[in-house]
């Protein structure tokens, strides 16, 4: 009879045990699928970066082909599991029980159809460019377009339906092709990163030559070469008009990837996640878009983009000539400092702000946000880079001209913007939004809020609701006299809310004219000249192209997480 006993305590006892067992081998494979998706796919990184490198590099005996065939090979797969995703999630609605409100917001879902777009259109270009000239390139080079295309149309109706999803089957399968599609997307990323810096390093270089060194008959005349043997093959201008037309639209494909990437870490991250809505705060386009429209801030913004437009094209126009070049790098380097200077007062009223509007932090696991800050901070440290290495050569050239003056300036003042704006946008993210400020005044904190009261009916519920429960003194005066007070404390806040509304605005705008001027083609630090004649042409043009492109993403990432800022202001 006691061994009875004993036995049927025991068997309670493992049944006790037995979900927390259960949930920490659930867990651990979780790491384990992870872990095997990751080895999948920095396999699939670092086979395709090899054959991308042996295509850039000369004498080695890889061609474009190659690797063309394996990127497309790779697409195909891809697309045919999004495909596959797509249906069997519809198909099985067990798959989806669970989703991420925080991941895809409405602004990062139309800003990659935006740039899918352009994406699109390069790929036309690619594929017009390539059918002019079909007798004298490898038929892969017109087939990849075509499917190139076809892989930015899925993957976008893919990451706008699915984006969301926690899915909750097969969930080993999931990771390991999610990082596959992250892989191909960084893999597209790397290559036009390398196209784009090699063009305009050939250009640049030409411009060099051309205003500097007595070079310019032989370089004109090997260029006049290669459009013979070009015209030899039956391509005619409009065809050279073809080849050059896409390098300007590299950008919309750079943007495209990174922020597909960004999209697909997510989703990984959310597989096999449980999440509690009740515990979430589910933020869409916020009472600051609908309700008030920053003027300040938008004159401001659109007073910055205007002018900046305005430089560019001054800018481009001077390159030409010597005289006219030196004064439109003048004026395009005071604009910098003077906007760089205006966005750090802003960011430094935004932090001040901070400090004088307290509210509550968000200290729940949020990997959406996890992943803004590393993007951020790591992406500052290609700007930080180019910045440091422009300081040591201006401060060591001599003599010591407005040119090297106007250089050292913008480089501290990036150096200082980009800090104070990571700071600024990393304590921002991390601030619960204005409806649920008061949330946490509640007794029943599982208690929904009602969607279409205000903060001052809020508050003023709450104080009243305290008074009845502390029988606190309810004559006329003392209750006049709250409420003069409480309205006092509302009007402050909402000209806070005002004023970092005007903030986030004219930042948004004025981060995205930082990331236009770069991205197409305003490389003032080569221009100059000054860098490449203190570090050398080779070492500055690597330089250039490894730090470059992290501080045209940071620019468009910072404008990204300044517009989500702004929508739950």
């Amino acid at each position: 009879m006691e061994m009875k006993l004993d036995l049927n305590t025991l068997s309670d006892h493992l049944e006790d045990i037995r979900p927390s067992t259960q949930l920490r081998i659930r867990d651990d494979w979780k790491k384990g699928g992870r872990l095997l998706s990751g080895l999948l796919g920095s396999n699939v990184l670092l086979f395709s970066g090899a054959l991308a490198t042996c295509v850039f590099t000369e004498d080695v005996d890889i061609y474009e082909f190659d690797f063309l065939i394996f990127l497309s090979i790779v697409m195909v797969i891809c697309i045919v599991w999004m495909f596959f995703q797509m249906f069997f999630t519809w198909k099985y609605k067990n798959a989806i029980l669970y989703k991420d409100c925080q991941a895809g917001p409405i602004w990062m879902r139309a800003g990659i159809v935006f740039f899918g777009i352009g994406t699109l259109v390069m790929s036309s270009v690619k594929i017009a460019y390539a059918a002019e000239r079909v007798d004298c390139i490898t038929p892969m080079k017109f087939i990849q377009p075509i499917i190139h295309a076809i892989f930015v149309i899925v993957q976008t109706g893919f990451l706008w339906i699915s984006c969301k999803h926690c899915v909750q089957i097969y969930v080993n399968i999931t990771r390991c092709f999610l990082m596959v599609l992250l892989t191909v997307n960084l893999v597209i990323w790397v290559t036009a990163v390398a196209d784009e810096s090699r063009y305009h390093t050939v250009e640049l270089q030409r411009l060099l030559d051309r205003n500097v060194s007595e070079e310019t008959n032989s370089s004109i005349s090997e260029q006049q070469e290669d459009s013979e043997n070009i015209n030899k093959c039956g391509c005619r201008s409009q065809c050279m008009n073809s080849a050059t037309a896409f390098t300007y639209l590299y950008p919309f494909n750079i943007e495209y990837n990174l922020f597909a990437a960004a999209m697909i870490y997510i989703m990984w991250k959310n597989v096999g996640r449980q999440i509690d809505e009740n515990a979430s705060h589910c933020h869409g386009i916020g009472p600051g878009v609908r309700k008030h429209i920053p003027l300040l801030g938008l004159i401001a913004g659109v007073a910055v983009l205007v002018i900046g437009l305005v430089m560019f094209i001054m800018y481009e126009v001077g390159r030409e000539g010597i005289n006219r070049h030196w004064l439109s790098l003048t004026s395009f380097y005071i604009f910098h400092v003077v906007s760089l200077t205006l966005m750090c007062l802003a960011n430094l009223v935004g932090i001040i702000i901070f400090r004088l509007d307290k509210r509550n932090m968000d200290n729940q696991k949020n990997p959406s946000r996890t992943l803004d800050m590393t993007l951020l901070l790591g992406a500052t440290l290609g700007q930080y880079a180019i910045s440091y290495y422009s300081i040591i050569a201006m401060v060591s050239t001599k003599p010591f001209s407005i040119l090297c003056g106007l250089t050292l300036s913008y480089s501290v003042l990036m150096i200082l913007q980009h800090s104070i704006q990571n700071a600024f946008i990393i304590e921002g993210l991390y601030r619960l939004p204005p409806n649920v400020l008061f949330r946490p005044l509640r007794s029943n904190m599982s208690t929904p809020t009602i969607p279409n009261e205000t903060i001052k009916e809020l508050t003023v519920h709450e104080i009243e609701r305290r008074q009845s429960l502390t029988g606190a003194p309810r004559s006329s005066h003392r209750r006049m006299s709250r409420r003069e007070t409480l309205s006092a404390q509302i009007k402050s806040h909402l000209k806070k809310r005002k004023t970092m509304k005007d903030v986030y605005l004219f930042l948004f705008l004025s981060n995205i004219i930082f990331w236009i001027l770069p991205a197409f083609g305003a490389r003032i630090r080569f221009d100059s000249g000054l860098e490449v004649h203190f570090y050398g042409f080779a070492i500055w043009a690597i330089i250039t192209n490894v730090c470059l492109p992290f501080g045209i993403f940071y620019r468009m990432h910072a404008a990204a997480t300044l517009l989500e800022l702004y929508s739950m202001s």
